[in-house]
């Protein structure tokens, strides 16, 4: 795993072309991963939500297109993807507000039981830390709150993880040397997404975090997958 301050420096790099590469490499189909997140986050009339590793912002400002919840934060530890971010919600005109924080989602600045809702779309991959992150979300969620994570995966059937090995090895690199200017950003990402659990195996980590009610369920062919864990409400 990448140490911290690595993964900033890589990020920061790609910024620019973070949003064009995300398009053209999942074909445009990394919208129907979040819209799906979304569906699954099950917001509710003035909910307050914590979008974690938000990068560009395009998870959190789709949570306030909702116009559901009262607040989403949108927070990310790089400062070159929020200012993105900040840049596309000066569009937002909607009733939720929408505010931005810079902060590592393995050492949160919010305070306990703070939001109903906490997601992160593509960011659990860069934790140091997994089970400090998982630690921190579930410390800021209410009682009952839900935490979703977004995230790329392995499929388990061998045909597609062979093609889908090669896609990443060989394609996702040249696409951004071609588009972001950067090669070894996204040999990253396919180094990532290789030591990264097994939906299952991520399932238990969030269970050993102390999340009930953990469910997935992987999309387009197993090369990815969706969480949902929930914080037990409080007895009585």
């Amino acid at each position: 795993m990448a140490r911290p301050e690595e993964v900033r420096g890589i990020f920061t790099s790609i910024a620019g072309g973070y949003d064009r590469f995300n398009d053209v490499a999942s074909l445009g189909i990394d919208r129907l991963w979040r819209r799906e997140a979304v569906r699954r986050a099950a917001l509710f009339d003035g909910a307050r939500v914590l979008d974690l590793a938000a990068g560009t912002g395009d998870l959190s400002l789709l949570l306030a297109r909702q116009e559901k919840a009262a607040l989403v934060v949108s927070s990310d530890f790089t400062q070159a993807m929020l200012a993105r971010a900040q840049v596309k919600a000066r569009a937002h005109a909607g009733p939720t507000t929408v505010s931005f924080a810079l902060a590592d989602a393995q050492r949160l600045p919010f305070g306990d039981q703070a939001f109903d809702v906490a997601t992160v779309a593509f960011g659990v991959r860069n934790l140091s830390d997994r089970a400090a992150g998982f630690a921190e979300a579930l410390r800021v969620l209410k009682p009952g709150g839900r935490l979703v994570i977004l995230e790329l995966t392995r499929p388990q059937r061998a045909i597609i993880r062979g093609a889908y090995g090669f896609y990443r090895r060989q394609v996702l690199p040249l696409l951004g040397r071609l588009i972001a200017g950067e090669r070894e950003a996204y040999d990253y990402l396919d180094r990532s997404i290789e030591a990264f659990p097994l939906p299952t195996e991520l399932a238990r980590e969030l269970e050993a975090a102390g999340f009930a009610k953990v469910e997935h369920v992987t999309l387009t062919l197993g090369t990815v997958a969706i969480h949902v864990a929930q914080k037990a409400s409080a007895p009585g």
